[in-house]
């Protein structure tokens, strides 16, 4: 009963400083966001920058200004969290002033009282007196004791009424500089807010003007969709002939299937695979989906609809390409129109990455998952991203369910 009496105790005494590194932490980390996006948001002026603003570059401005707008609202976000954090601080600092304050007057009234009470026996002579009329020994001997202890206490409360004067200049320190970050990042939010505005009503001038230039758009838009269908059949054609080739060595009535023969250790790997669903690693880290899976309407002209057989996922400039998971590179392909394309094996799943500049790995290597095959290629206008597939034996699966969601 007493050692749990002693663990709550313990436990008791720590929840406050447990309590305060856990708002640190979340401080540190409302701050730590905030910064991302902020740097999201000067990325994306830099690529608006190298946009010239010609009637075919008219899409693509529309879209970076569409995620600017996006990620300055994440900001607003972020940065109402951490205004109400500090607002949640700053009261509960204030509270802890008060009592301190109050603590601290106590403090000063009961030492005032002592010193009052002891101004009667100041004198050596009155202690001497005190001890010397002492009835015994014994009693001389506690009367010395209780001196010598009244002594101490006095020393005690002088020392902690200038502990708790320190701990409430510290605290009054603190609760200046919370409030002056507090008033900082509401600055920012009217900034933010305003500049939201300005964003918006460019984003409606973009598509005013690609309005006015309808058929010329559709037509751009109809090419594009053409050439992404024969890239979509090319790679189609590739697992095709992958699995033909995969399947020579088993038996002629599997040889035609569309299917990969799996041997047990191709099983093992696909089970591992499809057990990871919604699980695996994002090919490309500080990336965000900036073209969905399957079909569906344009982002402007609604009455037309777009295929994807995959993901777009746009990065930064430079960006390292990783393997989502074990397995075998089973080729590695130049598509035109969409630099090297890397195809790597689990079993009876693909995983392809497309848009690649570079390519650190070759066929018939084993990768580990979050290994480095590669780094994405950035076009003219600085646009940067990679295109990513899965499939199951010939069939497509949409690998957003596939990857962890982002935080």
């Amino acid at each position: 009963m007493i050692k749990v009496f002693s663990f709550l105790t313990m436990i008791f005494l720590l929840l406050p400083v447990l309590n305060l590194s856990a708002q640190e932490s979340l401080q540190k980390s409302l701050e730590k966001k905030r910064k991302a996006l902020q740097d999201e948001i000067l990325q994306i002026n830099r690529r608006l920058l190298k946009t010239k603003h010609t009637e075919s570059d008219a899409l693509i401005e529309y879209r970076q200004i569409k995620r600017k707008i996006y990620v300055r609202q994440k900001l607003i976000k972020n940065l109402q969290n951490e205004i109400n954090h500090l607002n949640w601080l700053i009261k509960q600092n204030e509270k802890k002033r008060k009592a301190l304050n109050k603590e601290l007057e106590q403090l000063k009234a009961d030492y005032a009282e002592m010193i009052r009470k002891s101004y009667n026996t100041r004198s050596r002579q009155d202690k001497l007196f005190f001890l010397f009329s002492s009835e015994s020994f014994q009693q001389a001997f506690k009367r010395a004791q209780y001196l010598k202890q009244y002594a101490k206490y006095r020393r005690e409360q002088a020392d902690e009424i200038e502990k708790k004067k320190k701990e409430l200049a510290v605290l009054n320190e603190k609760l200046l500089k919370d409030k002056a970050a507090k008033e900082k990042l509401y600055q920012e939010y009217l900034k933010e807010t305003e500049q939201i505005k300005k964003e918006q009503q460019k984003q409606l001038a973009v598509v005013n003007k690609i309005k006015k230039k309808k058929n010329y758009y559709l037509k751009l838009i109809k090419a594009k969709q053409r050439e992404q269908a024969k890239i979509d059949r090319m790679i189609e054609n590739l697992i095709k002939k992958a699995i033909a080739k995969s399947n020579r060595k088993v038996k002629k009535s599997l040889r035609h299937s569309s299917k990969f023969f799996l041997t047990p250790e191709g099983k093992k790997l696909a089970n591992k695979f499809s057990a990871n669903k919604g699980a695996l690693p994002w090919p490309v880290k500080k990336a965000y989906i900036s073209r969905r899976f399957g079909k569906q309407p344009h982002e402007i002209f609604k009455n037309v609809t777009v295929v994807n057989n995959g993901i777009y996922l746009a990065t930064e400039p430079g960006s390292k390409v990783y393997a989502v998971f074990e397995g075998k590179v089973l080729q590695i392909q130049l598509i035109p129109g969409g630099n090297n394309t890397v195809f790597i094996k689990h079993g009876n799943y693909l995983t392809i990455y497309g848009n690649l500049k570079e390519v650190y790995v070759k066929p018939g290597d084993r990768v580990k998952t979050r290994q480095v095959i590669g780094k994405v290629a950035t076009d003219v206008y600085g646009k940067t991203e990679l295109k990513f597939r899965i499939y199951k034996n010939t069939t497509k699966l949409n690998p957003e369910q596939w990857l962890q969601r982002m935080k």
